[in-house]
């Protein structure tokens, strides 16, 4: 997946109705990429036949 751009992730915010620029914007830009990158490896894992395990979540 090739990086976000300031502009990707401005549109992204603005859909989710976060005003979201300057020094903000660059910073939450370089820490989504890197979340992304981080999560990479996983997209490799062999997954194929394992079946999700039920969650629950009560308060």
């Amino acid at each position: 997946m090739a990086d976000l751009t300031r502009d990707d992730v401005r549109a992204l915010a603005r859909s989710l109705g976060l005003a979201l620029d300057g020094e903000d914007l660059g910073e939450v830009t370089h820490r989504l990429n890197a979340f992304f990158t981080a999560l990479a490896p996983l997209g490799a894992l062999p997954l194929e036949g394992v079946d999700p395990a039920p969650f629950s979540f009560e308060p």
